[in-house]
């Protein structure tokens, strides 16, 4: 556990902490990025086009709370039957080893040569067998075009269907990003783990609505909070929180408790409000049918960590 003072200057520093123009540049550049590599990869593959690839901001960045610890996590949805057939039948577990090094020793290499210049579209070689095609190749492909858009001081990295990005000079400050490639349909994201018996179909409608509510009924004290307790947990857990657990947690405390313009105080109002209420009937911004120990989606482990982050703060108080 950290050794941290919570005082009334550390919660007014998180939370007068403006994000925003450093969120919005790397939204953008990760934007434009991903429609150049897709348009280009387009050519060659018919499995992708910015018709059917939807790209979803998944963690706190949904909701404007990001801090300095926070990764850039999005889902890159693809909507291709053929895509998703020819996945199920690869078997993951031998899926490719000897492929993957190979990728990551290239990455290592080339990462040392001078920049490319930005003009340069030299078409990649792609090996495309439209019954073996699947999310990995797709992954290894979307690497290799992405690459091209980086600079060498970027390091990108892969692992299954998840792609790594770290790079200050194209994004700026500690920027870590990660893109999980996935499928969707028109209202879900189909989060590939492996295994078509464990195929996590989330959809973000509730979540949305929630936040946007949230935030008009609660006022701008409710990202805030978002931002302090995102920050704490850090520092109690050295990990960030799951957003979705956070954003559960915080929407289930009355509007009133955020009513307040010192946010020190409103900070403490609900500090005292969590550790009087049992968390476990808060209701899943997923779906409020749900209890938050009932939505997988959130993490079987926060809880621990919240409690953990909770004792921190009231051995201080």
């Amino acid at each position: 556990m950290a050794n941290i003072k919570i005082d009334k200057a550390l919660i007014e520093s998180i939370a007068k902490k403006n994000n925003e123009e450093f969120f919005e540049k790397v939204n953008e550049k990760i934007s434009v990025i991903l429609v150049s590599a897709i348009e280009r990869l387009g050519k060659q593959i018919p499995y992708i086009s910015l018709e059917n690839v939807t790209l979803q901001p998944f963690n706190e960045i949904l909701s404007g709370a990001v801090t300095d610890n926070s990764t850039f996590h999005y889902l890159l949805g693809i909507e291709n039957g053929q895509l998703e057939l020819n996945t199920f039948k690869t078997n993951m577990f031998w899926r490719n080893f000897k492929k993957r090094l190979k990728y990551a020793w290239d990455n290592r290499r080339k990462h040392k040569q001078k920049k490319k210049k930005k003009n340069d579209e030299k078409a990649l070689e792609i090996d495309f067998d439209a019954s073996k095609y699947n999310i990995f190749n797709l992954t290894d492909d979307l690497f290799e075009n992405i690459r091209q858009y980086l600079s060498p001081t970027s390091i990108i990295s892969q692992n299954d269907n998840v792609l790594y990005i770290v790079g200050k000079d194209d994004f700026g400050g500690n920027s870590k990003i990660r893109i999980d490639i996935c499928f969707c349909d028109a209202d879900n994201f189909k989060l590939f783990t492996g295994s078509k018996k464990d195929l996590p179909k989330y959809n973000f409608t509730c979540r949305v609505n929630c936040l946007k509510q949230k935030i008009r009924e609660a006022g701008p004290n409710f990202v805030k909070m978002l931002k302090i307790f995102n920050v704490l947990y850090f520092y109690a857990n050295y990990e960030q929180p799951n957003a979705m657990f956070l954003e559960s947690v915080l929407y289930n405390i009355p509007d009133k408790l955020y009513e307040e313009n010192n946010i020190y105080s409103v900070f403490l109002k609900i500090v005292n409000y969590l550790t009087l209420k049992p968390i476990n009937n808060f209701n899943s911004i997923n779906d409020l049918g749900l209890k938050i120990y009932e939505d997988k989606m959130l993490g079987s482990d926060q809880q621990v960590g919240f409690l953990k982050m909770l004792r921190m703060i009231s051995n201080q108080k």
